[in-house]
């Protein structure tokens, strides 16, 4: 699934790009503000269809242009191609064909960001770890998307109707009933992964140097009471939801629990243990796609300044297992190139491209 050729123009200060990518490792140098974090952006907009930093459009395109464009063919020999207008139109095509949806680009490009933000995710809110899973499912599921979206469809139906108060009950029960349905599918297809995804993890981090204080325990909480089936828990729930105006209960309110000796992680580990841990579960996600369906690619935002040396060799062999191709920033080309030069071939070459100024070159010896 890796990109052989990318273009990039009007991207932030990116005015215009033209790469060959190197198919397993891809490090991109260069002083702070030069682009680099933008490139990754790019690449992040072509498997979702918006940048990760900001979801207005508007704020990724370059000043003065109306639009940018960011093309990539895949080594599979498909094309993709996402195109925004500073009007706020735009397009997404897959082999030169519209595409129907965001998510029909994330089948393309299965892709796997690490950057400063990834490393809240234990601290964050239950919707930031239900997308890890969410993520691993949709990509080895093939049913997952549409059972999901019957299941948004028939929640937004539902609150219009608590929020209109007093209804005929049977106007609720139609909808709570495809609510139920679609609910409990989409928890059988996450709990049908969850025992793998926890198993992965837990191998990766048997892996840590030093190892952690202790075993990380992952628990899925599907959203609503065990012991009742969701259809009789949103009947039972309905006169509650009724005086607040929301579904409190299902699987939009799911969430994955990491504990350590029953206490939240967070509060035992140190930084960088939590920052392995993330890493390790990015990885594990990577793993159980890489099985069911095709290796992802990992895109590496400024390494250097998250993990030490050691870890970050840890990581690099995690990656180095699991992904079809890695895209890794950092400032100093010699502290970022060193965790994959130690790896075996041919994760050991990486190509280096120099950026300052939005402006990206091969670094000579690389294109040799």
């Amino acid at each position: 699934m890796a990109l052989t050729r990318l273009l990039v123009s009007g991207f932030r200060n990116i005015r215009h790009a033209e790469l060959v990518l190197e198919p397993k490792v891809n490090l991109f140098c260069g002083p702070n503000g030069g682009g680099k974090t933008s490139l990754l952006e790019a690449v992040h907009m072509l498997a979702t269809g918006r940048s990760f930093r900001s979801r207005q459009h508007r704020s990724v395109i370059q000043h003065s242009s109306r639009g940018l464009t960011v093309f990539t063919q895949l080594e599979t020999g498909y094309s993709l191609g996402v195109e925004r207008l500073s009007d706020g139109s735009g397009r997404a095509r897959i082999n030169q064909r519209p595409a129907e949806s965001s998510s029909q680009l994330a089948s393309c490009l299965p892709l796997q960001l690490i950057n400063s933000n990834s490393f809240a995710v234990l601290d964050g809110g239950p919707g930031v770890r239900r997308r890890l899973l969410d993520w691993t499912v949709f990509h080895v599921e093939p049913n997952f998307a549409r059972e999901w979206k019957n299941y948004q469809i028939a929640l937004r139906q539902r609150n219009a109707l608590l929020r209109r108060g007093k209804i005929a009950v049977d106007a609720i029960t139609a909808w709570e009933k495809q609510l139920a349905q679609s609910g409990e599918r989409v928890n059988t297809l996450r709990q049908g992964h969850f025992g793998e995804f926890q198993s992965a993890v837990s191998a990766l981090l048997s892996e840590l140097p030093g190892g952690l204080p202790g075993s990380v325990e992952i628990s899925f909480r599907r959203g609503w009471r065990k012991e009742t089936d969701l259809h009789t828990a949103l009947q039972e729930s309905r006169e509650g939801d009724f005086s607040l105006g929301h579904t409190r209960i299902g699987p939009h309110r799911a969430d994955i629990r990491f504990t350590l000796a029953g206490e939240a992680v967070q509060h035992i580990l140190s930084r960088g243990q939590q920052k392995m841990l993330v890493c390790a579960v990015r990885t594990a996600m990577a793993q159980l796609v890489s099985c069911h369906r095709a290796q992802p690619v990992f895109l590496v935002d400024d390494l250097p300044a998250e993990l030490d040396e050691t870890n970050q060799q840890v990581f690099a062999r995690w990656v180095s297992r699991c992904a079809s191709q890695v895209l890794v920033t950092g400032i100093e080309e010699g502290t970022t190139s060193r965790p994959w030069q130690q790896l075996d071939p041919p994760w050991n070459c990486p190509k280096v491209f120099h950026v300052e100024h939005g402006n990206i070159s091969a670094e000579p010896s690389a294109a040799l």
